[in-house]
C-alpha cells in the first residue's frame, strides 16, 4: 500500500503538471481535453490484453516490467519540458505511451491484489487500496500546485520518475504468490453459471461506462474551471484538485469502516446519480468555498463508484478469468473517460465548461437508471 501510495502521489503531481502545461501552452479546454485522452485511449485499447496478460504470466513480474517502463517515459517528459524542447505532438505521444503501460497494468494490479490476500476479505481490501489512491489523490495535487510554482513543470514528471522506484524494488523483490496456484481450491463454476456471471459483468460494466464518460472528465476539465471561471491560479487548482483527494479519502474510509456488505450493484447506480447532481451543482457555482465542498463530496462519490464496482466484479468473476474480468472492469472505467473527455472538451470549446459538465450530469442519470431498471440480473448479482 506505501509502495502503491507513492507511485500514484506520483501520478498525480505530473497530472497537475500536464494539466497546468497544457493550459500555458494552448490556453484551450479542446487541448485540455485531447491530451488527457492521450493518456486515456489506451485504456479502450489495450485493457483486454493486460487481462490476458495478467491470466498467463507472472503478475508480480509485469508489476516491475510496467513501472520500470513509466520511470523511462516520465524522464523522457521531464527532459523535455526542462529543455523547452517540448511541443504538444510530443507531449501527446509520450502520455500516450505512459497511459499504454498504465492500461495494461491496471487489470493485472487488480488480480495481483487478489493474489497477496487470497482472495479473503476483497470488499475490505478493495477499500483499503482506495484509500492509498485518496492519500495519493491529496497529496499528489497540493505538492504538484506548490513543485510548479517554485521549481517548474519539469518537476512533476521527475516527481513521478522517482515515485515509482518503490514499486518497483518491491515487485522485484516480494514473493509470487498466487501465480503457481491460482486455480486451487476453488469452486468450479458449471457453464451456464459463467456465462450469467460474464453477461452480469457485461451489462454492469456498460453502465459504469456511461458514469465514467460523462462525470469523470471534470478532472481534466478543473484547470480550466480554476482558471476562468473562479480566477485562481495553479495554487489554486492544486487546492481544489486536492479537495477531490480529500474527499475521495473520506469515501475510502467509510467503505473500510463499513467492510464487507451485499447489495453493490444496487449501491453503485444511487451512487452514480448523486454524483451527477454533484457535478451538475458543481458547474453553476461561482464560489471557491462551495466549489470546494461540491469537490470533496463528488471525490468522496468516485472512490465509493471505484471501490464497490472493483468489488462487484472480483465477486462475480472466476479465478480462470479474473485478469480478464478486471480487463473489461478496467475498460469501462477508465476506458470511457478519454471518450468522455473528448465529446466534454469539445463541447467546452465551443458552449463553455459550465454547459459541457450539465450535459455529463444528464447522461449519468440516464445510464444509472437504464441500467436499474432494464438489467435487474446484473443489478442483483452481488
Amino acid at each position: 500500500m506505501i509502495a502503491a501510495a507513492l507511485a500514484d502521489c506520483g501520478w498525480w503531481i505530473a497530472s497537475i503538471a500536464q494539466g497546468w502545461f497544457v493550459l500555458t501552452l494552448t490556453h484551450s479546454p479542446f487541448w485540455l481535453g485531447t491530451v488527457a485522452a492521450a493518456g486515456q485511449v489506451p485504456f479502450l485499447l489495450f485493457s483486454l490484453a493486460g487481462g490476458s496478460l495478467a491470466d498467463r504470466f507472472d503478475r508480480r513480474a509485469l508489476v516491475a516490467i510496467g513501472n520500470a517502463l513509466i520511470l523511462v517515459l516520465a524522464l523522457l517528459c521531464a527532459i523535455f519540458i526542462a529543455r523547452d524542447a517540448m511541443p504538444l505532438w510530443a507531449l501527446i505521444a509520450l502520455t500516450f505511451g505512459i497511459g499504454t503501460i498504465v492500461a495494461l497494468e491496471h487489470p493485472i494490479d487488480r488480480a495481483w491484489l487478489y493474489d497477496l490476500i487470497e482472495g479473503q476479505l476483497i470488499g475490505t481490501a478493495t477499500a483499503l487500496s482506495s484509500l492509498e489512491w485518496s492519500v495519493a489523490r491529496i497529496l499528489g495535487p497540493a505538492l504538484g500546485g506548490v513543485a510548479i510554482a517554485t521549481v517548474g513543470v519539469a518537476a512533476g514528471y521527475a516527481a513521478f520518475a522517482v515515485a515509482v522506484v518503490p514499486m518497483i524494488v518491491l515487485a522485484a523483490v516480494l514473493r509470487a504468490r498466487g501465480s503457481a496456484s491460482r486455480h486451487a481450491g476453488t469452486t468450479q463454476e458449471t457453464p451456464a453459471q459463467s456465462r450469467a456471471a460474464n453477461r452480469a459483468i457485461v451489462a454492469f460494466s456498460l453502465f459504469v461506462a456511461t458514469f465514467t464518460l460523462s462525470v469523470m472528465p471534470y478532472i481534466s476539465l478543473l484547470p480550466d474551471v480554476a482558471s476562468k471561471t473562479l480566477g485562481l491560479d495553479v495554487r489554486g487548482y492544486g487546492f481544489l484538485a486536492a479537495c477531490g483527494g480529500a474527499g475521495s479519502l473520506v469515501g475510502a474510509l467509510g467503505l473500510g469502516a463499513a467492510g464487507e456488505f451485499p447489495h453493490k450493484g444496487r449501491l453503485v447506480p444511487v451512487a452514480a446519480v448523486t454524483g451527477a447532481i454533484l457535478l451538475a451543482l458543481f458547474a453553476l457555482t461561482r464560489s471557491v468555498p462551495v466549489a470546494a465542498v461540491l469537490l470533496v463530496l463528488m471525490g468522496a462519490i468516485d472512490t465509493m463508484m471505484y471501490a464497490l464496482a472493483n468489488t462487484y466484479v472480483q465477486e462475480c468473476a472466476s479465478d480462470a478469468e479474473r485478469g480478464r474480468a478486471n480487463a473489461i472492469f478496467s475498460l469501462a472505467f477508465v476506458g470511457a473517460i478519454p471518450i468522455g473527455n473528448v465529446i466534454l472538451g469539445s463541447l467546452a470549446g465551443y458552449y463553455g465548461t459550465v454547459r459541457a459538465l450539465e450535459v455529463g450530469a444528464v447522461i449519468a442519470c440516464a445510464g444509472a437508471l437504464a441500467f436499474w431498471f432494464a438489467a435487474p440480473q446484473a443489478r442483483e448479482a452481488a
